[in-house]
């Protein structure tokens, strides 16, 4: 629910709302993962708190900060002020998340063992979904009523309400959570180095650039791309995303429990290099020709679990248990940044260069990302037999 009220569909509200340039568009969309540039003082947030507590913490944090937004409607300041202080605010939400990411994955890697990684997130995900998804389509109707009847920010309001009341109940459930003792050293600078030292999991963090570069490109123009080219509404955009969404929750569980057997490497593969001939159905795509975007929507559910399953659990089973924060830290900082500026990038040149250029090129870095991680080594640890276990 918390991802939710911070999805595709609020996002290109609020960028309607604040009437938004593509530069501030591409800006909003690349908050979150210009953000991950904060993952070295996140390992150290977590070292010093501990992984439990540093999830706990600066997650309850990140879903409070953006509350004062939803006063915006009431308040008489210029339309100027307001973009500020919404980027502001999302922006340190963002770099809480980032925070949170970090000890929360240190926090799962010990919790949850090696050998069934793969079916259990694959089973969370799931479930996430299915919640997100339901969550998407209502505040997706809501925005669209709100556009129709000019009262779009008091909507957009009462979503940032309703992101901080499910942050409360993440805080809860979260506090009940078994912790588990691990190491707690506090990294040297010099330990930094070490996931970029590592021969093999460079290729992983060539995978993770080449990746993002393709999703910064493609993200921050979809939704605008589906509003204004191709005439659909709120509910178009988030319709798209339901769709997606339920079919990982169809897959993702298949995806997990293929990982656990063939491993990390084989599904990246395999799902990259589908999603990438998929993402072509955007630059083809028309007002008369919108079953293209259903086909990549199609093509996306089924595919985009594995990918993201591969990718979350590489970097598990490649770290040492006590190197876990700074080599996961490397891993989405990486690819982070990257999105981070290419979302920039491509609302900057959204002016000189038509969308559907900048779709191809989110395309053709799919196919190099896809490229890249034949390359990666699957470093799965070893597992017991059934019998043995």
């Amino acid at each position: 629910m918390v991802g939710a009220c911070f999805g595709n569909a609020v996002l290109a509200a609020w960028a309607v709302e604040l009437g938004a340039t593509p530069l501030l568009v591409g800006v909003l969309w690349a908050l979150p993962f210009f953000s991950h540039a904060f993952q070295v003082p996140a390992v150290w947030v977590t070292s010093w708190l501990g992984r439990k507590r540093a999830a706990v913490v600066t997650s309850s944090l990140g879903r409070q900060v953006t509350l004062p937004i939803a006063v915006l409607p009431f308040v008489d300041v210029s339309l100027d002020a307001k973009r500020w202080i919404v980027v502001g605010l999302f922006a340190l939400s963002s770099v809480l998340a980032v925070l949170a990411h970090n000890a929360w994955l240190a926090w799962m890697g010990e919790l949850v063992p090696a050998r069934i990684r793969g079916a259990y997130f694959g089973r969370r995900s799931a479930v996430c979904g299915l919640v997100a998804t339901a969550a998407s389509l209502v505040i997706a109707i809501a925005l669209d009523a709100g556009r129709a009847h000019a009262s779009l920010t008091y909507v957009l309001a009462a979503v940032v309400v309703a992101r901080s009341a499910a942050g409360v109940g993440t805080t809860f459930f979260m506090l009940r959570q078994h912790d588990v003792p691990s190491p707690t050293a506090v990294p040297r600078p010099r330990d930094f180095a070490t996931p970029v030292r590592d021969r093999a999991y460079r290729k992983l963090l060539a995978y993770r650039g080449a990746w993002g570069i393709a999703t910064g490109l493609g993200a921050s123009l979809s939704a605008v791309f589906m509003l204004r080219a191709l005439g659909l509404g709120f509910v178009g955009v988030a319709t798209y995303a339901s769709v997606v969404a339920v079919l990982r929750l169809i897959t993702t569980p298949m995806w997990g429990r293929t990982l656990d057997r063939a491993g990390g490497r084989r599904v990246l593969v395999a799902c990259s290099f589908g999603a990438a001939v998929s993402s072509l159905a955007w630059v083809f795509a028309t007002p008369t020709s919108v079953w293209l975007i259903a086909f990549d929507a199609v093509v996306s559910g089924l595919l985009l679990s594995g990918q993201e399953l591969a990718v979350f659990t590489l970097p598990l089973s490649s770290a040492p248990s006590a190197s876990r924060p700074v080599y996961a830290a490397a891993s989405v900082m990486v690819g982070g940044i990257a999105y981070g500026v290419a979302s920039v990038g491509a609302g900057a040149l959204a002016s000189v260069v038509s969308w559907r250029t900048l779709l191809l090129a989110a395309a053709v870095w799919r196919v190099v990302a896809a490229v890249v991680a034949t390359t990666i080594e699957d470093q799965r640890a070893a597992r017991p037999s059934l019998r043995a276990a």
